[in-house]
């Protein structure tokens, strides 16, 4: 878990979803709004200097869309994570957004509780999908994000934490009780870590681990 505020961006063509969106931000306590932006480029100039933790993200943005801006984001800030908001759902959609490199994908319709519980799932690298059947679907999405994959990269905090469970000698379902998220979930995160490490089995985590002081030896 994040020891400071979240430090979020606010990308949406609307003044007035803006101020809202900040506004509950702000009130909130976790989260430190750092910049909002009524475009894409308008963001693009700023991502860098900013470093913010989260982007939340109109998906439906005139001009450039959302999932585009959302894309140019991680190229810019690869430790940006993004949370789409859409105003329509569709599958190819959803798969597009989490194919892109996001985090979280929501209706605009959903209460700022569940905004708020997707936009910290975001900054600890975790997913988030409204939906009864959301785990499944996001293994399935993210499956062509992770075979595009090259080794290197940031771990993000979740995958740290499943990294250190994996080398305490936990399998990937008790990785997942331990930290209340889906198996699928879970082997989503271990085949991210897997390749960012260029890892070739659970002792070469556990090396990363030692080398990393995640686990005490």
């Amino acid at each position: 878990m994040l020891k400071r505020p979240i430090r979020v961006i606010v990308i949406d063509d609307q003044r007035l979803v803006r101020q809202g969106l900040i506004g509950l931000l702000q009130s909130n306590g976790t989260f430190q709004v750092v910049g909002d932006y009524a475009s894409g480029p308008e963001a693009f100039e700023q991502v860098n200097v900013l470093t913010p933790d989260v982007a939340i993200v109109d998906v439906q943005i005139p001009g450039l869309d959302g999932i585009s801006i959302g894309r140019r984001l991680k190229q810019l800030s690869p430790t940006t994570e993004i949370v789409y908001l859409t105003t329509t759902h569709s599958d190819d959609q959803s798969r597009e957004a989490f194919e892109s490199g996001g985090r979280c994908y929501l209706l605009k319709d959903c209460s700022f509780e569940e905004l708020a519980l997707a936009t910290r799932k975001a900054a600890e690298g975790d997913f988030y999908l409204t939906g009864p059947s959301s785990s499944e679907m996001i293994a399935e999405y993210v499956k062509p994000l992770l075979n595009s994959q090259h080794p290197g990269g940031q771990m993000t905090v979740r995958e740290k934490e499943i990294a250190r469970l994996l080398a305490d000698g936990y399998s990937t379902k008790e990785a997942a009780d331990v930290l209340n998220i889906s198996v699928k979930t879970a082997e989503a995160h271990r085949a991210s870590i897997m390749k960012k490490l260029n890892a070739k089995n659970v002792t070469d985590i556990v090396k990363y681990c030692i080398r990393n002081q995640i686990i005490e030896t």
